[in-house]
């Protein structure tokens, strides 16, 4: 990650995820960019066989969760949100394959 923080501040929030079931766990950081928040997920399940490409998963190697251009989420709350949908779009992914775009 290459954002500048500023000194004596924390600039990141890391937060746990369970998912609907309760079976399955998931940790994400939200990253403060200004105009928006970027939202990385640190822990998630396997892929159980499936692909890690990310136009399947939208997930990048870096944990970076992938939001089209312009619809990032620009306040904490559409961030875990929109960070929630997207763990439970990949249990779903990872037990089925169906990807969604």
């Amino acid at each position: 990650m290459n954002t500048k923080i500023p000194k004596g501040i924390f600039c990141t929030t890391e937060k746990v995820y369970r998912s609907k079931n309760g079976s399955y766990y998931f940790a994400f950081q939200f990253i403060n960019k200004g105009s928006y928040i970027d939202v990385f997920c640190t822990k998630h399940p396997s892929f159980n066989g499936k692909s890690s490409n990310p136009r399947k998963t939208h997930l990048f190697n870096s944990g970076k969760i992938c939001f089209v251009d312009g619809c990032e989420p620009r306040t904490q709350t559409r961030a875990e949100v929109l960070a929630a949908q997207w763990a439970e779009y990949f249990l779903d992914y990872r037990q089925t394959g169906t990807v969604q775009n």
